[in-house]
């Protein structure tokens, strides 16, 4: 009983600060050395290069960089950076419209936006992070009895509302490449007991990364393996829910790596 109360409060502590402040970093870990990236970066094929180069970001707090003690714009501004090492890009325009706290509803009232949708058409290349908060969502109307039920009845709705987000990217943008961001567990290491999070989280990324390959000219980018492992120092942001500027180098790098492999 008393573990249980522990792990209770826990979770209530960490679900009321993850949208409602951001404190200032303590001691935020050094980036991993290149030699310790588990993926190794490579370049981007000339071909595929433009000289100028848009992209576009869309979705909730990871894609805003929430977390970001380098003020870098998190994993966008991560991206953006090693695009710009590309002998071929003499330019980067980059516009981001991540929003802290935004469901997979939220996104979609995002794409009806007449300016994302003129940013959208010029886009070369569409990041994307959500589902994240669709997940708290449901952990949070649950939380005093946490079980897979509620999550697996709200994941066809998930899946119905991000076919529709797909849907509406590419009315607008038929071309460009889109890059979408899987989920993670943020509790791994402080609520191991929340063991429940692991199993939704892999299925609600089995489920999106489904459709992401059926459109053809998409990417699905893991990052669950990455935040379940201390290997590379601290991974997430003292708010132990975004990731830290190490994580979210570690998710551009991933990204950046994922990209050049699509056009190999």
């Amino acid at each position: 009983m008393r573990k249980s109360f522990l792990v209770l409060t826990g979770l209530c502590l960490m679900l009321a600060g993850c949208d409602v402040f951001s404190a200032k970093p303590a001691n935020m870990a050094m980036k991993p050395e290149a030699a310790e990236d588990p993926l190794m970066k490579k370049p981007i094929p000339s071909d595929f290069i433009e000289s100028n180069l848009n992209v576009v970001a869309v979705g909730d707090s990871l894609t805003a960089g929430v977390g970001d003690a380098d003020n870098n714009g998190g994993y966008v501004g991560d991206v953006s950076d090693l695009l710009q090492l590309e002998e071929e890009v003499s330019s980067v325009d980059v516009s981001n419209f991540g929003v802290r706290g935004h469901k997979t509803n939220d996104l979609l009232k995002v794409l009806g936006k007449r300016d994302v949708i003129e940013k959208l058409r010029e886009a070369d290349i569409i990041l994307m992070t959500i589902g994240g908060n669709d997940i708290m969502k449901v952990t949070r109307n649950h939380i005093m009895d946490l079980q897979l039920e509620p999550y697996r009845e709200e994941q066809p709705r998930f899946e119905k509302r991000f076919a529709k987000i797909l849907k509406t990217i590419r009315s607008a943008n038929p071309d460009a490449v889109i890059v979408y961001t899987g989920l993670y567990n943020p509790f791994k290491f402080m609520l191991p007991e929340l063991s429940e999070i692991d199993t939704i989280v892999e299925e609600w990324n089995q489920a999106s990364n489904k459709m992401i390959m059926a459109d053809g000219n998409a990417i699905f980018v893991p990052t669950e393996d990455l935040f379940a492992t201390r290997s590379y120092g601290k991974l997430l942001y003292v708010d132990e829910f975004h990731p830290s500027e190490t994580g979210y180098s570690l998710i551009a790098d991933r990204v950046y790596t994922s990209l050049s492999e699509q056009n190999e």
